[in-house]
C-alpha cells in the first residue's frame, strides 16, 4: 500500500474513502511481492496492481462490496495443494501456479492509517501492523510485539539518496527516473547556469558548489547511489574516490572505455579502495543512446546492484523471477 501513498492521500484529503487491496502473503510463483497493492478510488478508478491482471477483476468486485459495507475481506487466490486444509478456500486464479492472500479494506478520512500514509509520503521511516485474524481483520495493531495471532507488517524505510554529479542533459533524465523509483535526489554542479529549478524539477536538492566539498557534507551510506555524469577531469576521480571511501552502495561514472582507463589510473594513484565496485562505463548494456534510454540503463543497474541480481535477460534463466520474499507474520 505504501507505494500508493500520494494517490491515496489526494483522495482522502478531499474527504472521500478509498478501498485498498494488499497482498499479505504469497507462496510459490507469483507476479509481484508481498505488500503490493491496488486501490479503488471514487468513480471506480483503479490504481496499482497485485497480479498484473490475474485477480484484479475479482478484487474489484470485492472492493465495491467493501466500499459499501466497510467490512474487510481476506481473499485467497491460487491452487490448494493440501487436501486436508479445509479452513481455506483458494480460488484458482493465478496462472503462474502460486498462491496469494489479499486483504481488502476500506480507509476513510480520519482513519489512523492516514497518518501512517503521511509519514510514508514524507519519507519518514515507519511501519503499519494490521490483524489478519477473522475477529479483528484489518484492525491496526499498536503493539505487534505483544500481539497474538496472525498479523501483516508493512514497513517503509527512509528514501534512499541518489547523488547526481554534473548538471548535464543526461542528468535531467537520470534525476527524473531516480525520483520515480523513490530516491531523494540531490544534483551537484559548480555551474549555477545549468543547475536550475526549471531543468531539475524532480530533484529534492540542487546544490551549486565544488562537488568534492559538497559530497563531504552529505550523508552517504550503503543505501546511497552516486552517479557521476560530469565528464570533468578536475574532480571526477576525486568524487569517485570519496564515494567509494565513504561506502556508497552504488558508484557509477559515465564515459568511454578510454575515459574509464584514464580515471582508473588516477584512482589507483590516489589509493582508492574497492575499485571493483565502480560501475564504469555506467549502466547495463541495453543499447541505450538517448538521455532517457541511458537513464533506464543506469537505474536498471542501480536496482540490479541493490538486489544482488546479475542484470541479464530473464529469458533462458532459471530459478524464481521475484527475489522479494516477505511473508505475513504470526505472533
Amino acid at each position: 500500500m505504501f507505494e500508493l501513498a500520494p494517490r491515496l492521500l489526494a483522495v482522502l484529503d478531499a474527504g472521500d474513502p478509498v478501498v485498498v487491496a494488499t497482498a499479505v502473503a504469497m507462496s510459490g510463483s507469483a507476479p509481484s511481492g508481498v505488500g503490493t497493492s491496488m486501490a479503488v478510488l471514487p468513480g471506480g478508478q483503479v490504481v496499482g496492481t497485485i497480479s498484473g491482471g490475474c485477480v484484479e477483476g475479482s478484487l474489484f468486485v470485492t472492493a465495491e462490496q467493501v466500499l459499501a459495507d466497510g467490512v474487510p475481506v481476506l481473499e485467497r487466490f491460487g491452487f490448494d495443494d493440501d487436501p486436508d486444509d479445509h479452513d481455506a478456500l483458494w480460488a484458482p486464479a493465478l496462472r503462474c501456479g502460486g498462491r496469494v492472500e489479499v486483504l481488502v479494506r476500506r480507509i476513510v478520512p480520519g482513519d489512523p492509517v492516514v497518518d501512517v500514509l503521511r509519514r510514508v509520503a514524507s519519507g519518514v521511516p515507519t511501519s503499519l501492523t494490521v490483524s489478519l485474524e477473522p475477529e479483528t481483520l484489518g484492525a491496526v495493531v499498536t503493539a505487534p510485539d505483544g500481539c497474538r495471532g496472525r498479523v501483516f507488517v508493512e514497513r517503509a524505510d527512509a528514501r534512499p539518496r541518489c547523488i547526481v554529479v554534473g548538471a548535464v542533459e543526461f542528468a535531467v533524465a537520470v534525476t527524473n527516473a531516480a525520483a520515480v523509483l523513490g530516491h531523494a535526489v540531490t544534483v551537484v554542479d559548480p555551474r549555477p547556469v545549468f543547475l536550475t529549478d526549471e531543468r531539475f524539477p524532480a530533484a529534492d536538492e540542487r546544490i551549486v558548489g565544488w562537488p568534492t566539498r559538497v559530497l563531504e557534507g552529505l550523508p552517504i551510506d550503503a543505501s546511497t547511489v552516486v552517479v557521476v555524469l560530469s565528464h570533468d577531469e578536475r574532480f571526477d576521480a576525486a568524487v569517485i574516490d570519496l564515494a567509494l571511501r565513504r561506502g556508497a552502495g552504488y558508484v557509477g561514472a559515465m564515459g568511454s572505455r578510454a575515459t574509464h582507463e584514464r580515471r582508473t589510473a588516477e584512482l589507483r594513484a590516489l589509493g582508492t579502495p574497492d575499485l571493483g565496485r565502480l560501475r564504469s562505463p555506467i549502466g547495463l548494456d541495453i543499447g541505450a543512446e538517448t538521455p532517457a534510454e541511458m537513464a533506464v540503463a543506469i537505474m536498471a543497474e542501480v536496482i540490479a546492484v541493490r538486489r544482488g541480481a546479475p542484470g541479464g535477460a530473464l529469458a533462458g534463466g532459471a530459478g524464481p523471477i521475484h527475489r522479494r520474499a516477505v511473508a505475513a507474520a504470526s505472533g
